[in-house]
């Protein structure tokens, strides 16, 4: 069975042609939530991936470390990024109070217990600034490209719905702020944001979708006559009206 970081590391490469497009502008409005100023501060961009939090905080002002539990995705672009290390964020290699400010762009809620993840934050920085996804959040196309792929002989990963029930069991403004609060921390701002991708077309959803952890690696090991089937039945199972695409996201500011 791959693991969670296994499977991030061998879709990093898929990560920048579609998922990348969804997840940049959350970042970026992750780091507008932000209640305190970044500029000048010390921010460890926490599940970094491919760097996009980094990017965002970097051009706040702020002093960034990344750390990530996938090497892969900390390799992607190497030469541009700041320094990372890998790391599990229920036990980061960083000694207490080491960040002024620590961003979890759509990490904490990858682990079984998100709370565990809020404490670890709450040692090694002052404020921690996270999001997740909405219990609410979905669109069509989700549907379109996994039925495309089982169709194509995917299997789900064994880590998949384990991943998607630990999401849902904080996707809301009340569920967060406990979760928050069961890590040690101080809730300063918990919201909930629509995050609209009005340009966002069939094919950039659709690309979205299979360069994900869960699907990249089985969709690169397709020969290219394959992929392009596959994209293009996703396109035809989404159909010609999809609605825009629409983030249903929680953010949150807490303090240690």
């Amino acid at each position: 069975m791959t693991s969670l970081g296994g499977a991030y590391s061998a879709g990093a490469a898929a990560w920048g042609g579609g998922p990348a497009a969804v997840y940049g502008p959350l970042a970026e409005r992750l780091v507008e939530f932000s209640p305190v100023p970044l500029a000048g501060r010390l921010v460890l961009d926490l599940g970094t991936g491919t760097g996009l939090a980094t990017r965002a905080a970097l051009a706040a002002g702020a002093r960034v470390l990344a750390a990530d539990l996938s090497l892969g995705m900390l390799l992607v672009d190497r030469a541009a990024r700041p320094a990372a290390v890998v790391g599990d964020a229920r036990c980061l290699p960083f000694p207490d109070g080491a960040f002024d400010v620590v961003v979890a762009a759509f990490a904490l809620n990858h682990l079984d217990d998100p709370a565990d993840g809020a404490r670890e934050a709450g040692r090694v920085g002052r404020v921690l600034l996270a999001s997740t996804y909405a219990d609410d959040d979905d669109h069509p196309v989700k549907a379109a490209v996994e039925t495309a792929l089982v169709e194509v002989g995917w299997d789900r990963p064994r880590w998949y719905p384990e991943v998607k029930a630990a999401m849902a069991a904080w996707g809301t403004v009340e569920a967060a702020t406990r979760i928050v609060e069961q890590g040690g921390l101080r809730p300063l701002l918990v919201e909930r944001h629509e995050v609209a991708y009005p340009d966002l077309g069939p094919d950039a959803m659709v690309a979205w979708r299979l360069g994900l952890a869960q699907s990249a690696a089985f969709v690169e090991a397709l020969d290219p006559a394959a992929r392009e089937r596959l994209v293009q039945h996703s396109l035809a199972l989404l159909g010609d009206d999809a609605p825009p695409v629409v983030r249903r996201v929680i953010f949150l500011a807490a303090r240690a």
